[in-house]
């Protein structure tokens, strides 16, 4: 089981997030606070070394890929509240410029599966928050990763993450929240 907590409840939410039972915060802060951690990334990239090295051609230590990962979850974080923010008064700027459909398709759908991730000092960072789009500026966060590696089904802690997808695609669609008007109805 699974509830949808808002992210901003004192406004007109833009961030949602799955807060799993048995888990003590919500996926957004869950991930951004392993992203922060140096024992928690020190230890993730000494068990993923082989998939680092290939990431960047064999030329980062694990100290500097740690290094790298916070600052990215700083400027990751800031992004996505500054564009959360924004969207509900300016439609340009929305969440949905932040986020793309996991599948990379063309076409956005009802509840579509999304990633984000962000460019810092000209490179694309590993950080994956993954969530649902409700609507251009409505984001279920599921989850986050770092990801290394191509495809999200060659490493088990990415693939926990399309489960999570699939889990909360179909829980919102079995309360019947499939837009903005739906979540503002929304018991919290």
């Amino acid at each position: 089981m699974m509830r949808i907590l808002p992210i901003f409840p004192d406004r007109s939410p833009a961030i949602y997030a799955a807060h799993y039972d048995g888990e003590p915060v919500d996926e957004l802060h869950k991930v951004f606070a392993q992203w922060s951690d140096v024992f928690y990334l020190e230890s993730f990239f000494e068990e993923h070394r082989q998939d680092l090295r290939h990431f960047f051609r064999g030329c980062i230590s694990v100290q500097e890929a740690v290094k790298r990962t916070i600052n990215d979850v700083r400027n990751m974080r800031r992004r996505l509240y500054e564009l959360a923010l924004q969207g509900q008064s300016d439609r340009q700027n929305t969440l949905q410029n932040m986020f793309m459909p996991l599948g990379n398709e063309m076409r956005l759908a009802v509840l579509q599966k999304s990633k984000a991730k962000i460019r810092t000092q000209g490179r694309s960072s590993w950080l994956r928050l993954y969530a649902i789009r409700v609507a251009p500026n409505l984001f279920v966060i599921t989850g986050g990763a770092i990801k290394l590696t191509h495809r999200m089904e060659e490493r088990e802690h990415t693939r926990v993450q399309l489960e999570k997808l699939e889990k909360v695609k179909r829980y919102l669609a079995d309360q019947g929240l499939f837009d903005e008007n739906d979540f503002e109805l929304m018991e919290i």
